[in-house]
């Protein structure tokens, strides 16, 4: 008979942000109002007041909420949260509510991704050049598969940023890939999507491996439009 490792539960306090994030994305919890007191929550929860305030300064951290000592804990606007973060991101995917946020992922693309390329021509090395070949062949093989081809496709455009050797670059590019990501699985699906970026990464591959900077940004500005228009007519806009 077939046995399985024990799987580790995730710890209350991450359950009890996941609970509430939630609540809040879905204006369940609307902006204004305030959470149940810690002694409260922990009650709901079946928690001690010391979990209840790890999830509360978890939730502050994100944007979600703050913190007023003496006057409860607050919903936060919209604008104040992290346009960054994981849980964030999840709870509106789950809920239909990306629209906005993919528009400010492909503006923020369109400034950032063009010149990561442009720069990543002028100084990648070989070892650069054999990652982002052999993120291609990946995609070249995957081109049926879209979960597959999707992380391919994250692996080349982080080969894109190291090969930039800018460390403020990277950071930034790390700190943007989980949007890159929904951004990779919202349009992979659709018909014919796969095959015209597998066509526009190596066409940014060739560039970069050339060194011509000019035809690298213009590569990628010809793929993140492709790509805009198809988050459009997906969301009907």
């Amino acid at each position: 008979m077939t046995r399985y490792k024990p799987v580790e539960a995730k710890r209350l306090h991450v359950q009890i942000v996941e609970a509430i994030v939630g609540r809040i994305v879905s204006g369940e919890l609307e902006p204004g109002t305030f959470l149940p007191s810690e002694p409260e929550m922990a009650m709901q929860f079946g928690a001690s007041r010391a979990v209840v305030r790890e999830a509360l300064r978890v939730l502050s951290e994100k944007g979600l909420v703050e913190i007023r000592h003496g006057a409860g804990t607050r919903i936060t606007e919209p604008e104040s949260w992290d346009p960054l973060d994981v849980d964030i991101l999840a709870a509106r995917r789950e809920r239909g509510t990306m629209v906005s946020v993919l528009q400010d992922l492909m503006e923020a693309r369109r400034i950032f991704e063009c010149e990561v390329a442009a720069l990543a021509a002028e100084r990648a090395e070989e070892d650069d050049l054999q990652a982002m070949q052999s993120a291609v062949r990946l995609m070249q093989g995957t081109v049926e598969d879209h979960v597959a081809f999707s992380h391919a496709d994250a692996v080349f455009h982080r080969a894109l940023l190291q090969a930039t050797r800018n460390r403020a670059l990277i950071k930034m590019g790390d700190s943007m890939r989980e949007l890159l990501t929904f951004s990779q699985q919202t349009t992979s699906s659709l018909p014919g999507v796969l095959k015209r970026a597998l066509r526009d990464h190596v066409a940014i591959f060739r560039a970069v491996k050339r060194g011509d900077g000019a035809a690298a940004r213009t590569a990628m500005r010809k793929h993140l439009a492709g790509t805009e228009r198809d988050v459009k007519a997906l969301l009907n806009l």
